[in-house]
């Protein structure tokens, strides 16, 4: 049974991470488009926290009483993931090569429409980036933030 609901609980977790993870991607290759990729990369990594701490608090971990002591830990270990996110991402960008991918987009009449560019760079070190930190946060909240209240005996006679 325990081996089920862990597997249920990670299952869940990942779930609520794909969803976390499409938002900062998405806010993260938006921003990085006009601004620092550090900044955007904190700024995207932030977006994806809102959806994570709502989809595991209520849903993972089933935890839906409001505890300002859980919210204020669960800053503190996003805090620790979002700083290991963003100095791993700065870290791959500067080490990883700087490679393109590119696609011509063409109508009917071999019209070029749009060119598309995607650099592998940036790709590969946010997801590096993000396996780092979704192992600081699992077990983070696994253990530590959303761990099962230990209960007391009943010493009533």
């Amino acid at each position: 049974m325990a081996i089920y609901q862990a597997s249920k609980q990670l299952t869940k977790f990942i779930i609520s991470g794909i969803l976390a993870v499409g938002v900062d991607f998405t806010v993260y290759f938006a921003l990085s488009q006009f601004m620092d990729p550090s900044i955007s990369k904190a700024v995207s990594f932030c977006s994806g926290m809102v959806v994570t701490y709502n989809m595991n608090k209520f849903w993972t971990w089933k935890q839906p009483e409001k505890n300002n002591k859980r919210l204020l830990l669960f800053t503190l270990l996003y805090a620790i993931a979002l700083v290991v996110n963003v100095r791993m991402n700065t870290f791959m960008l500067d080490t990883l090569p700087n490679y393109t991918f590119s696609f011509l987009l063409n109508s009917d009449s071999n019209e070029i429409i749009r060119s598309v560019v995607i650099g592998v760079d940036k790709l590969a070190a946010f997801v590096i980036a993000t396996m780092a930190s979704v192992a600081i946060t699992y077990f983070g909240q696994k253990y530590w933030l959303f761990r099962p209240e230990k209960q007391t005996p009943n010493t009533e006679a």
